[in-house]
């Protein structure tokens, strides 16, 4: 039986959606958070709820990797812990995505959706986002990041974002000692706020709509784990 909150989290779509398949989502609401769907320049440390990104491996040199989790975000809030260790810098990109599907199990295949607000067309060859646009809404907000100085990034993956204008009420960078930054995602809202330490600093973005899923995308040497959890006090 789902609690209240889950089944604030699980709306279920009129005529595409089986109690089975609802049933399916309810269990992946209660399994380990994962970052499961990785791209050039990341792999797996440990578990997969742990990623770590090496500027040179295997004779390859990568100056960025991204990570992204399937489990899809519907509706209610959503909080999760991002914790960094053995940061070279804080050129750390932490926040949310929509859901993709990944054409290709290839290693090489690179994604950068923070580096480019055209990456729905960019990456078109490897990545595709129309499986579930229908549960987009209303909101051009494609894709938003935390970065590690405190900056906000997003974008419509179309040409539209804020590359020349990041900054928000509270904003403070996250450094280069190891440090938990949590991030909540409230769809009911439509808001996404940053944490840190367990410490709330602010709403970073207003007006978000339909799915989500949380990703990471570094420029930096560091480990990155996530866990779900529920927001501080």
């Amino acid at each position: 039986t789902a609690t209240v909150n889950e089944e604030e989290c699980l709306p279920r779509y009129e005529g595409e959606e089986t109690h089975v398949k609802v049933l399916k989502e309810l269990e992946g609401l209660r399994k380990p958070l994962e970052l499961d769907i990785l791209f050039r320049g990341i792999s797996h440390f440990g578990s997969t709820a742990t990623i770590q990104f090496i500027h040179c491996n295997d004779g390859y040199v990568y100056d960025k990797g991204s990570a992204i989790s399937s489990h899809i975000m519907r509706s209610g809030r959503h909080y999760a812990n991002f914790k960094a260790t053995q940061m070279a810098s804080d050129e750390i990109n932490i926040g949310i995505i929509r859901p993709l599907l990944k054409k290709n199990d290839r290693m090489d295949s690179e994604f950068h959706p923070v580096c480019w607000d055209d990456f729905r067309t960019r990456y078109d060859s490897d990545v595709d986002f129309t499986i579930r646009a229908s549960h987009w809404g209303d909101g051009n907000v494609n894709c938003c990041t935390y970065f590690g100085d405190g900056a906000c990034y997003w974008s419509s993956g179309e040409g539209e974002g804020n590359l020349f204008d990041r900054e928000w009420p509270r904003n403070e960078g996250m450094g280069v000692d190891p440090c938990t930054m949590g991030l909540l995602l409230d769809l009911n809202a439509g808001t996404l706020t940053v944490y840190k330490n367990s410490r709330r600093l602010g709403i970073m973005m207003r007006g978000l709509t339909g799915e989500y899923c949380w990703m990471v995308t570094l420029l930096t040497e560091c480990i990155i784990s996530v866990e779900r959890d529920v927001p501080p006090e």
